[in-house]
């Protein structure tokens, strides 16, 4: 049985992040003779902060909270940057701690985080650890709690489970609850289908407003305006891509530009040890542009036909994506990556089983150089009709394309 810690204290300091802090502060420490027993250190932001616990030596000074004190003023000064300490009064420790690692992702809304947190406080749990990143319209999070006090209550500790994963339910969230091997890194796996209403491209309808645009042909209003599901309309669109040269393709794809929240997201992701994967009937020189600029794993996409650095207009018919074929290359990859179905997510698939599933409150945003396509379009490289053909195909939000066919139409 362990005893109650005698004469130890706990240091904890917070400022703005900069080279050399940890050793200001450990090199006080060191000087009095006492040593560290315990240390959490993290900058997230610029923000540093660093928690120790230490205790003293056969060689520490007297009174040390009086010369800490005046020391850490010292080599406060001229940084940005607090330090405290006081009495380590942790108590009697448990012999044991039982751990519960819960990990969700979905559609961010205000008040979740304070919702399970409150959930988790009211049934004596206590969060450990909490690890969590919303951007744009997604949160991705992991909580580490100490369930120690739900062990002596099989029944209780059931329903705390079934009600925090109802709860997750209720917020759009699916909870995963993990009490094995808590401490060992579980691989997971997180489908983007772009074909469903994920892509969110910033400024595209202003930038068509702001060009001197005299008409569309008749024949494309219509084909505009006959659209119900942009999702299925994607290969109609493809003639007006017909002949065009290989190059201009890539020239307008290369001025895609990935917002930085969407950036931060994917790393956030990874982190957390996600594989990620784009399954998408957009076109492939799209998705493999997303999987280089943002470290993805995996990308599938339509091959488009090429002659002689042509396009003819059509997909390469063995390589289209259907929706069995998705099913089929996310089953591959859970195999292959040796990941179980109940660590795969879905974001856009609309199915239930046999993975997790999403289809609304995400998406990915990404913007243009508006410029380098103004550019194009004034060379005559390009017309506009073709260019909106281009980015119905890489995919676009339903809103955004219903927004985008109303303009389309007010040319008549």
């Amino acid at each position: 049985m362990l005893e109650k810690e005698k004469d130890r204290y706990i240091v904890y300091a917070m400022g703005k992040d900069r080279a050399g802090l940890v050793a200001r502060i450990t090199k006080v420490i060191s000087n009095a003779g006492f040593n560290i027993v315990d240390i959490e250190q993290s900058a997230p932001h610029g923000l540093f902060y660093i928690i120790m616990i230490i205790e003293p030596t056969g060689n520490s000074i007297k009174d040390p909270l009086n010369y800490f004190n005046k020391r850490f003023i010292e080599i406060s000064a001229g940084v940005d940057l607090n330090v405290f300490i006081s009495e380590f009064r942790e108590g009697i420790r448990k012999p044991i701690k039982w751990w519960s690692e819960i990990v969700f992702v979905g559609p961010d809304k205000p008040g979740l985080i304070a919702e399970l947190s409150d959930f988790i406080g009211k049934n004596d749990v206590n969060i450990h650890r909490l690890n969590m990143i919303a951007r744009g319209e997604i949160i991705a999070a992991e909580m580490l709690l100490d369930i120690s006090s739900l062990l002596n209550d099989e029944e209780f500790h059931k329903k705390f489970n079934e009600n925090l994963k109802k709860l997750g339910e209720s917020l759009g969230l699916q909870i995963i609850i993990q009490e094995e091997d808590v401490f060992k890194a579980k691989r997971k796996m997180l489908i983007l289908d772009l074909d469903e209403n994920l892509i969110y491209i910033i400024g595209l309808l202003d930038f068509f407003k702001n060009l001197n645009i005299d008409n569309f042909s008749k024949e494309f209003r219509y084909d505009i305006e006959s659209v119900q599901d942009i999702r299925q309309s994607k290969e109609l669109f493809l003639r007006y891509l017909k002949n065009m040269d290989v190059d201009i393709l890539t020239k307008v794809i290369g001025a895609v530009k990935i917002s930085p929240d969407t950036e931060e997201l994917i790393r956030a992701l990874k982190l957390m040890n996600y594989k990620i994967a784009l399954i998408s009937n957009s076109l492939n020189i799209f998705t493999d542009l997303l999987k280089v600029q943002l470290g993805i794993d995996y990308a599938f996409g339509n091959a488009l036909e090429i002659n002689n650095n042509k396009l003819n207009g059509n997909f390469v018919k063995e390589l289209i994506i259907t929706p069995l074929k998705k099913q089929r290359i996310i089953n591959w990859l859970a195999n292959m990556e040796k990941i179980p179905e109940a660590e795969v997510y879905l974001f856009g698939l609309d199915v239930k089983e046999p993975f997790h599933s999403y289809s609304t409150g995400l998406k990915i945003s990404i913007n243009f150089d508006y410029s380098a396509l103004k550019k194009i379009i004034d060379s005559k490289q390009i017309s506009i009709e073709s260019l909106i053909s281009i980015i119905i195909n890489i995919g676009i939000q339903k809103e955004q394309f219903e927004q985008l066919k109303k303009f389309i139409l007010s040319f008549r």
